[in-house]
């Protein structure tokens, strides 16, 4: 078994734990998206507004992509980021409650509430939700299962959908 001092970070290089954002859900909706967008653009007879609708949408369906391809957490020596692209968060390990931190059931009623700022479709969600207990949480959902809530001082708790949610534990100190 490996001690708790092999699994933290000497600074050197971050740990780096995926969150599976390409998956079928999310992939599925883009490509309903993209249908839709087709949809309303095949029979029009106004090329500008062909142009523009393909404009828009292309902005939208590549942003939501490098959403999606970005998000990751990184835990280094001294802080944690979470997220990426336009939804990223960086937190010194210092206001991170590794003690109450901890892997949630599908029973537990901890859950984001309303999105106050970033990405929902269907198999992601990213940025900041209301949360349990009045407190902002800012959020990198990819499914149900392997969510990690972390309670932070900073005003804000973290909901993380890990790959490997026991080593990301093990790094923030949680034994």
């Amino acid at each position: 078994m490996q001690s708790s001092m092999q699994n933290r970070n000497d600074g050197s290089v971050p740990l780096l734990f995926s969150v599976s954002a390409f998956n079928w859900k999310s992939i599925a909706s883009l490509a309903v998206f993209a249908m839709l967008v087709a949809a309303l653009v095949v029979n029009q007879k106004d090329r500008y507004f062909t142009i523009y609708a393909l404009s828009i949408a292309g902005l939208i369906f590549f942003t939501v992509f490098f959403q999606l391809h970005v998000s990751k957490v990184r835990v280094f020596a001294d802080h944690l980021v979470a997220g990426g692209g336009m939804y990223k968060i960086r937190i010194p390990l210092a206001q991170i409650d590794a003690d109450g931190a901890s892997m949630l059931s599908a029973s537990d009623k901890k859950s984001p509430g309303w999105r106050l700022n970033g990405i929902g479709i269907p198999g992601y969600c990213q940025g900041w939700f209301s949360g349990p207990r009045r407190k902002k949480v800012f959020a990198v959902l990819t499914r149900r299962r392997n969510i990690v809530y972390v309670p932070t001082l900073a005003g804000f708790d973290l909901m993380l959908t890990l790959d490997d949610p026991e080593s990301f534990l093990r790094a923030l100190g949680k034994d």
